[in-house]
């Protein structure tokens, strides 16, 4: 139970952060760039058509029943994980929450709000939002924990 309450707390959560975020980025500031850091970090407010650095654009109604199909992969990954696994449940719950905040954006306003924009002198990374903050770390919290997983039972093995 405990996992479950990680679980949905970690969804709605980071959720409520990617929707709320782009609310206020887009009521704010809607026109121009805002720099945070200078010739580093900054915000401007674009849309994204397409799925991630702007692939498939314009195939919307596509995008939207992978990222629900997405979901109930996800779903069915965390039903059938080691619950006692926190580092997965909160890792899983923030893929499904960046999806879910995504999707949002994919119904309502039939692209994606980007808004980060992240900049090194020449070298520009593609505009991007919380959600994809909260897909890129719990995809990389899993990468690490079933590489540190398999290491240990590697371990345990020589020494068997």
């Amino acid at each position: 139970m405990k996992s479950l309450v990680i679980f949905c707390l970690t969804i709605v959560l980071g959720a409520a952060s990617d929707i709320f975020s782009k609310r206020l980025i887009f009521e704010k500031y809607n026109s121009g760039y805002f720099s945070i850091i200078h010739n580093y970090l900054g915000i401007i407010c674009s849309s994204n058509k397409g799925s991630a650095f702007g692939l498939f654009q314009n195939k919307g109604t596509a995008l939207i029943f992978l990222t629900i199909f997405a979901i109930g992969v996800i779903c069915w990954i965390y039903y059938h994980s080691d619950k006692s696994n926190t580092v997965n449940t909160v890792a899983l719950g923030m893929v499904l929450a960046g999806a879910g905040g995504n999707l949002w954006d994919r119904i309502f306003h039939h692209s994606v709000r980007d808004f980060i924009d992240v900049h090194i002198k020449n070298y520009h990374w593609p505009t991007f939002n919380v959600a994809d903050m909260l897909i890129c770390v719990g995809v990389g919290l899993l990468i690490l924990k079933t590489v540190k997983t398999a290491k240990a039972e590697e371990e345990q093995r020589k020494q068997d």
